[in-house]
């Protein structure tokens, strides 16, 4: 006979939050590998730049399976994210637990807390998130500086994990583009030598951009940088144009610090704020039988960068690369045109390179 027995509320499994990381750590991770290590990296970077509004992080790489991450010149308060989840949290960025995934995934997870004298005013100790010792019944502490020193757990990395030093420092330097205000360290050695490396863009994405316009075959034109708040959200812009098309385009789009690279909504009002401007131009000017203008168009010699800050950010599919926020097109594409819309006015030798490629009867189109 069948067994009919009920299935009731004993029958579930309980289990606490490192068990669940544990358990699925390719959820938490993407890819349990040194990408998905840097990854997670880059979300504590973000987590804590943004929470705690530091201007000084580090990475050291100390063991083949072991790291110190310090964060220094603390301005808020230090939330206990690591043992816990504050669910009444207004963070930017709630796209993974971050610091809950490293000590869950580590066998050793020391986390110190010093003032402003770099005196050690709390400390706790976890292997696999589970408590060791430490301080403890503090939840919000004031600090200067953080410092976190782990070991990961080999039977959840595996045992051919090892770092790459020349990818981390590849992908920190593209994350620090997105932080103007903040200086990047990376230690780790080669051999018996010390490496010490410092990444600060004071510029933002206007230096990242720097490096496309000189990896080009000519020059470039309407360079221009926009870092503003528009109406609830933040939008870091930079962008210009080549002088030739054949060269390839290139266009990188953020949310919250994360990569989207299928873009999205804050993509769509920038080529749109674009494709308006250059529409205000031919109206003014009487120039709309003349000229008919594309994004395609736009997007050929267009080279651009965009970082937007904002709450709650939706997202179409189930991991996370393309913006579905409709509301922001508009305000974007407002702002952008007019910026470009005076620019156009501005200077006259520019505005031919740009609108030659829009002129009726032109084959680039």
């Amino acid at each position: 006979m069948t067994d009919k027995r009920k299935y009731t509320k004993d029958d579930i499994q309980k289990l606490e939050w490192n068990e669940h990381i544990r358990l699925r750590p390719g959820m938490y991770l993407g890819r349990v590998n040194i990408k998905g290590f840097v990854e997670l990296l880059k979300g504590l970077y973000s987590n804590v730049l943004n929470d705690l509004e530091s201007d000084s992080i580090s990475f050291e790489i100390t063991k083949p399976d072991s790291g110190v991450l310090s964060i220094t010149n603390i301005q808020s308060i230090v939330v206990d994210n690591w043992s816990k989840w504050d669910h009444n949290s207004h963070r930017t960025n709630p796209f993974i637990l971050e610091f809950q995934t490293l000590n869950a995934l580590s066998v050793r997870f020391k986390i110190h807390l010093f003032d402003k004298d770099y005196n050690c005013i709390y400390e706790q100790q976890y292997a696999k998130g589970v408590f060791l010792n430490g301080d403890k019944d503090k939840n919000e502490i004031r600090c200067s500086k953080m410092e976190i020193d782990f070991t990961l757990d080999k039977k959840i990395w595996g045992d051919n994990f090892e770092w790459n030093e020349n990818f981390i420092s590849h992908e920190i330097s593209e994350f620090a583009y997105l932080h103007k205000k903040v200086k990047f360290k990376f230690l780790y050695q080669v051999g018996n030598e010390n490496c010490n490396i410092i990444y600060h863009f004071k510029n933002g994405l206007s230096d990242r951009l720097e490096i496309e316009k000189l990896s080009g075959l000519g020059g470039s034109y309407f360079e221009t940088s926009i870092d503003e708040q528009i109406e609830n959200f933040r939008i870091e812009v930079a962008f210009a144009f080549r002088d030739y098309t054949v060269d390839e385009p290139f266009l990188r789009s953020f949310v919250n610090d994360y990569y989207t690279h299928e873009n999205g909504s804050h993509v769509d009002g920038l080529l749109k704020g674009l494709t308006y401007g250059v529409m205000k131009y031919f109206q003014k000017h009487n120039l709309t039988e003349v000229f008919k203008i594309s994004e395609k168009g736009m997007k050929e010699n267009l080279i651009a960068a965009i970082n937007i800050r904002m709450e709650a950010p939706v997202f179409s599919g189930c991991v996370k690369n393309k913006l579905s926020n409709s509301e922001i097109i508009e305000p974007i594409a407002n702002y952008v045109s007019d910026l470009l819309f005076k620019k156009i006015e501005e200077n006259e030798e520019s505005t031919k390179k740009l609108i030659q490629k829009f002129e009726i009867g032109d084959n680039t189109i």
